[in-house]
């Protein structure tokens, strides 16, 4: 897959985040407003992020967002089965990010390098196995 294929996986899935979030902005006993506000807030800074091609701020800004749901949790400002939610969201999201950072990575190209000297005499180089007329101990 490639790295604009990631990106958008990235994206959508920090907009089925979003999406979540959403649907619990109103006074919902699962979510309360003003985290869900928050929330909604680090999701926008992630796809955000990912959308520019900064995946490495995406994955800090979705850290945050799982930190922010950690503590809402913790302070029981979402109820515990909105967390799950939330938190399977996050670890999809935080999943396609690894991947595109490391898609994102360039493939380091070998360089040719003299490893084993030819045995071939009078300066001709070949692939380094044994001819006819070469002297290989045999």
């Amino acid at each position: 897959m490639t790295i604009r294929s990631r990106l958008s996986a990235g994206v959508v899935a920090a907009l089925l985040v979003a999406a979540t979030l959403t649907a619990c902005s109103s006074a919902s006993p699962d979510l309360a407003t003003p985290t869900a506000d928050k929330l909604q807030s680090g999701v926008l800074a992630v796809s955000t992020a990912a959308a520019a091609g900064d995946f490495s701020g995406a994955q800090s800004a979705l850290t945050a967002v799982q930190a922010d749901l950690l503590t809402a949790a913790a302070a029981g400002q979402v109820s515990a089965a909105r967390s799950a939610e939330i938190q399977s969201a996050i670890n999809l999201v935080t999943g396609d990010l690894t991947d595109a950072i490391e898609a994102s990575r360039p493939t380091p190209t070998p360089t040719p390098t003299e490893d084993s000297p030819s045995v071939d005499k009078d300066g001709n180089k070949d692939n380094g196995k044994c001819k006819k007329n070469d002297d290989c101990g045999d």
